[in-house]
């Protein structure tokens, strides 16, 4: 542990030196590059690009959110890239780019690697190329209400700078550390999509490099705008994304109303929609879900009950509702639950520490089919032995987004994979009924066939002009790749997949049976008897990545190996036997304490105290590089980018050494900090 524990956190213990003027550059150990790509990459000298090579951090580049078992996804695929490249300018996108074209080398576009469907997952090895390091804030302009960001930025970070010109955003994602580029190319369906529809509507313009290298500008009214939205890293590499935005309100409000049953939910749902109310969001959460909130609170704040959240704007748009809610006679919850379970649409997997681990479906479902949708989810779900909770987000063209979703524990290898097999089949069964699956990615290409083929045929046609050669995220959406040739593309087809599923639904008193037995024979004799409080922690972990881009010693380094999501990973990967490099342990040792991570972290988990059990084990093997850590914490203390997590209050007690002290101090006793 290198802090003081009196002081809370962030102090560093090297007070001897706080009279000295801090670092003016910091570079930590770095492996010798691995293999010929890497140096080739390496080779390419243009500014804003780092090539990663060592396993360790390539590591991390192999996976996304998505908990899948771990022996299935290593039969199926070889997801480990040849080669990382993080780009910060467009200069580089495009030097990579070309390189990877003349060769025919995959590349895989990766911006937080948040999506739980394995869209980031690079299934034929080659090139990742992460974007999340393309973060910055183009413009603002306050007359035309739009702001032009950089791919890799967050939407925390977008929408606090439109806050500061009194606007907001129209949509966004339920993951306000996803980047934007991300979500142009995974969906574009979230938060506020009752009133302000899909993404693309609120998007002016998207630059993007193709995969010859050439920059390009893709307005609203290009053939190829639309087909860009959801297109999963196929037709290149996002760059630039012009967003609309509009004034911020004057008021908003988030209501709860509570019900004794579903179908009474959804009725006042679809009738508030359909009337003079106009909310700008609705969301349906099922009783399970406050069950699973009271038990994670620690006591019963909430009613168990379905309940519909209602989220209204402007004084006109509040005074209409409560005079809707009057007519039908029921009461609202307090405001204060209204208020937390609203905040709670920022972080959807909190509940996964219960499992620990959290699986289900994600399907967009048309209006008259939800009701029927979501009773015949129920009986399935009891059928293979599952309690499962449901979240519906409204849409503005008759369609909801279905979440079904359950706990797991994927410390139980055998559970863990039939519970995994459970989601495959209730997916297919709501998409038989009529749903399409929200994303494809790697994990629904059984149920591409049940995508907008409209959209696929256009998807298809733009890809050929665009990337003849496939070397855009290759190996999926199109035709599925893996180990073995097209194995894993076989198995995952829709007309291999989709009729065994159906048949285990058909038969499910056999399947269920079966499926029964093994979990209990895996509950008695695979579930981890012990884990340690590390493990407990890491198998916690969402894997979310809302860390990363609050983390001072990632904004320095640029190696997600020293943030939260990087040390979980390591400690898995330690508890299979994997031997970390001395390098790699030396970078875990890179750490503020300053708990900006425990504040962003779904799971709410006690990272700093992991960090302590950590280090411990590593230094006994490793050692602890104590001059270098020293220097990192005075030279990142002394960044603005450090400064800017201060302002914003994501550095809990950490003291203000940086070149901005003084301003921050000024921002803070006169209160006009953020």
């Amino acid at each position: 542990m290198h802090t003081v524990e009196a002081a809370g956190v962030g102090r560093p213990i090297y007070g001897s030196n706080q009279a000295a003027p801090p670092p003016t550059e910091f570079s930590a150990k770095e492996e010798p590059l691995e293999g010929r790509l890497a140096r080739d990459l390496c080779a390419l000298k243009v500014p804003g690009l780092r090539v990663i090579s060592a396993v360790g951090e390539r590591t991390l580049y192999s996976r996304d959110q998505t908990e899948i078992p771990r022996f299935m996804k290593e039969l199926l695929f070889s997801s480990m890239p040849e080669a990382v490249v993080q780009v910060s300018s467009a200069e580089a996108v495009s030097a990579v780019l070309k390189l990877a074209h003349d060769r025919n080398i995959p590349v895989t576009p990766r911006g937080s690697g948040s999506s739980p469907f394995g869209g980031s997952v690079p299934v034929k090895g080659g090139i990742v190329l992460d974007v999340s390091t393309m973060d910055g804030i183009v413009s603002v302009d306050r007359d035309a209400k739009t702001i032009t960001v950089e791919a890799g930025a967050r939407w925390a970070d977008v929408d606090r700078e439109l806050e500061r010109h009194g606007l907001t955003l129209f949509t966004c994602p339920s993951s306000r550390f996803s980047t934007v580029g991300g979500w142009v190319s995974t969906g574009g369906m979230g938060l506020n999509s009752l009133s302000h529809g899909h993404l693309s509507a609120s998007v002016e313009e998207v630059t993007i490099v193709t995969p010859g290298g050439s920059e390009r500008k893709i307005a609203r009214g290009d053939p190829m705008f639309l087909p860009l939205f959801g297109s999963e890293g196929q037709l290149g590499v996002i760059t630039k994304v012009k967003l609309r935005a509009r004034e911020k309100p004057s008021k908003s409000r988030p209501h709860l109303i509570m019900f004794s049953d579903v179908r009474d939910a959804l009725s006042f749902a679809y009738a508030l929609i359909s009337g003079d109310v106009k909310p700008t969001h609705v969301i349906y959460e099922s009783a399970l879900k406050f069950s699973l909130t009271n038990r994670a609170l620690g006591g019963d704040r909430f009613s168990v009950s379905d309940a519909i959240i209602v989220s209204v704007e402007g004084q006109d748009s509040e005074e209409r509702f409560e005079k809707f809610l009057a007519a039908t006679g029921l009461k609202e919850e307090k405001e204060c639950f209204a208020r937390y379970m609203w905040n709670e649409r920022y972080f959807p997997m909190k509940l996964r520490k219960l499992g620990p681990g959290l699986m289900g479906s994600e399907v967009i479902v048309p209006f008259q089919l939800m009701p029927d949708a979501m009773a015949k989810a129920n009986a399935l779900c009891k059928e293979l032995g599952l309690e499962p909770m449901y979240e519906v987000h409204f849409l503005n063209d008759g369609r909801g987004l279905l979440l079904t979703y359950y706990l797991t524990d994927q410390g139980n290898t055998i559970g863990f994979t039939m519970d995994a097999a459970k989601s495959f089949i209730l997916s297919s069964m709501l998409i038989d009924m009529g749903a399409r699956p929200y994303s494809i990615g790697v994990w629904n290409n059984a149920f591409v066939d049940a995508d907008d083929k409209v959209r696929l045929v256009r998807l298809r046609e733009v890809k050929s002009s665009t990337d003849p050669r496939g070397i855009m995220n290759e190996g999926k959406l199109f035709s599925l790749s893996g180990r073995f040739g097209g194995v894993a593309g076989v198995v995952f087809s829709p007309r291999l997949m989709r009729p065994l599923l159906k048949t285990m639904r058909v038969f499910s008193p056999i399947t269920i049976r079966l499926m029964r037995t093994g979990y209990r024979f895996a509950e008695k004799r695979f579930r981890p008897k012990e884990r340690t409080e590390l493990m407990k922690l890491a198998d916690e972990c969402a894997m979310c990545g809302a860390c990363v881009s609050v983390c001072p010693a990632y904004l320095t380094v640029k190696d997600e190996r020293v943030t939260a999501r990087g040390k979980l990973l390591a400690v898995k990967a330690m508890s299979r036997g994997s031997k970390l490099t001395k390098e790699h342990s030396d970078r875990i040792f890179l750490c503020m304490r300053c708990k900006a991570c425990e504040q962003v972290c779904q799971s709410k988990l006690g990272l700093v105290s992991a960090y302590d059990m950590l280090e411990k084990e590593l230094e006994a093997v490793y050692g602890k590089d104590v001059a270098e850590i020293e220097k990192f914490i005075r030279y990142t203390e002394s960044t603005p980018e450090y400064d800017s997590l201060v302002r914003q209050g994501l550095v809990l007690g950490a003291p203000k050494h940086g070149a901005n002290a003084a301003e921050i101090e000024k921002e803070e006793v006169t209160g006009d900090g953020v």
